[in-house]
């Protein structure tokens, strides 16, 4: 399996990554999560057992575990470090959370056929071969279980000014647009139920494009941060605008294990 990025560059990056904070819905500035949130939640969470894929310092398994007490909630990550500062915030976060340090392509692993979802937040799209990818993820359901996958448009504006500002950056991750993506589940025999593009705005996705936070392109993209919070604000308290392949953040599938 071709990779965009290997287990030493994830070792490094969440080694020297600042600690999100744990999970917000609440106001405008968080708007984002909300919407991400309620599409995930279209999967059915109550009651199930739910594993996130790529979950190294997951902000989403402590806020499901502590929403869905009757739910059971597993991380897996073939990182260390990933796998550490999942096990640190689940446990600061009192959030009953198993962390499980496995590669996504191990052939035998105890997990596979055994959640009844499955969920990746920006994973798939760093793999060369998308329906494979899905393919190894689909293996971790059960039958007629459901998948939940997230990536960052790269397709649209975010991703052309990620290129322009960082292209090591855009370089790590496959540009699917939502027939790609949609076309990668179908490939991995998996039946799809929505997708689309999800989010109206949302620049905040560039920060990652500048480890030296200074210069004419950082100051643009605080500009484009702004805009986005003012988006927000206008979204939660009016209404919320079309997402589109140009200016959506992200893009989402869910499908089913026939």
């Amino acid at each position: 399996m071709d990779k965009l990025t290997d287990k030493p560059y994830w070792e490094e990056t969440y080694s020297h990554r600042k600690r999100a904070e744990s999970l917000r819905i609440d106001g405008f500035k968080n708007f984002m999560n909300s919407v991400i949130l309620a599409k995930l939640l279209e999967t059915g969470v109550e009651g199930k057992k739910v594993l996130e894929i790529g979950a190294g310092d997951s902000i989403w398994l402590p806020y499901l575990a502590k929403k869905f007490p009757s739910s059971r909630f597993v991380g897996v990550d073939y990182t260390e470090s990933g796998c550490a500062l999942l096990s640190h915030r689940a446990k600061s976060e009192g959030a009953d959370v198993e962390v499980v340090r496995e590669d996504l392509f191990s052939e035998d692993s105890n997990l596979h056929d055994s959640f009844d979802i499955v969920c990746s937040f920006g994973v798939v799209e760093h793999f060369e071969d998308l329906g494979n990818v899905l393919s190894a993820k689909k293996r971790y359901l059960k039958h007629g279980g459901v998948m939940f996958t997230l990536i960052p448009n790269m397709a649209g504006v975010s991703g052309a000014l990620t290129r322009r500002w960082n292209r090591t950056v855009y370089d790590k991750h496959n540009p699917h647009d939502l027939p790609s993506l949609l076309a990668g589940h179908e490939q991995a025999g998996l039946k799809v139920i929505s997708g689309g593009y999800l989010g109206s705005l949302n620049f905040g996705v560039l920060t990652g494009c500048f480890a030296d936070r200074r210069g004419l392109s950082w100051q643009m993209s605080r500009a484009l941060i702004a805009l986005s919070m003012s988006v927000w604000l206008f979204e939660s308290k009016i209404v919320q605008l079309p997402a589109s392949k140009t200016f959506s953040p992200y893009i989402y599938v869910i499908s089913q294990k026939a």
